[in-house]
């Protein structure tokens, strides 16, 4: 028991670290009892001094190393979209008669019409077979429609090449013909016989291929 208060002392002496180059005494009194202290021993005890090493410097400090300044995050730009599908190109051409059609190179038809139904002798064709006009029907076999003197129409059976003409479409008129289109060509599908479907079936494919821009 003596043994572990001595080495207890020893090493609070030791491990104090204001004490430099600590001087122990070893106390022995006359029944034989040791004990350690910092300070002389009595006088009816014997002493003897020990002298303590000094204690290891205290470790350093451990300094942490600067902290490198956080680089601000970037702002991330939104997300282009994607582009779409471009918007349908073509010519719309429309013929003497007023019906229109597509054409991808801007060259239009041309018609061979007779000057009739222009106006050139003077009067349409709907004038001349009115009932007014006591011509008659155009519709052959239900009447003989009389002739007329060459002299009263002297264009009258004369023909002329009309051309249709085209221009370039809109990307809103574009698409504005293909709806009426696709409309047109669905609606006669509930109407069609089988052996005009599958051509119906390739124009409604065709329109709708043009109308992914639309």
């Amino acid at each position: 028991m003596r043994t572990l208060r001595a080495l207890a002392f020893l090493f609070a002496l030791t491990s104090a670290g204001t004490l430099h180059a600590a001087t122990v005494y070893k106390c022995v009194d006359a029944k034989g009892a040791v004990s350690f202290q910092d300070r002389p021993c009595a006088a009816n005890t014997r002493q003897q001094t020990i002298a303590m090493p000094d204690p290891p410097p205290p470790p350093a400090a451990v300094v942490p190393p600067p902290e490198e300044p956080i680089a601000p995050v970037a702002e991330l730009e939104p997300p282009q979209p994607l582009p779409g599908p471009p918007p349908p190109v073509f010519y719309l051409c429309t013929r003497y008669d007023g019906t229109r059609y597509i054409s991808d190179t801007g060259e239009g038809g041309s018609a061979l019409v007779p000057l009739g139904v222009l106006g050139v002798p003077g009067r349409s064709l709907a004038d001349a077979y009115s009932p007014q006009n006591s011509i008659g029907v155009s519709a052959p076999g239900l009447r003989q429609i009389p002739h007329v003197p060459m002299r009263n129409a002297p264009f009258g059976g004369m023909s002329t090449w009309i051309d249709d003409e085209c221009h370039d479409a809109s990307p809103r008129e574009a698409c504005a013909y293909l709806r009426q289109s696709l409309n047109d060509v669905r609606y006669k599908l509930t109407k069609a016989f089988s052996d005009t479907t599958p051509e119906l079936k390739r124009q409604e494919a065709d329109i709708l291929e043009r109308m992914r821009g639309c």
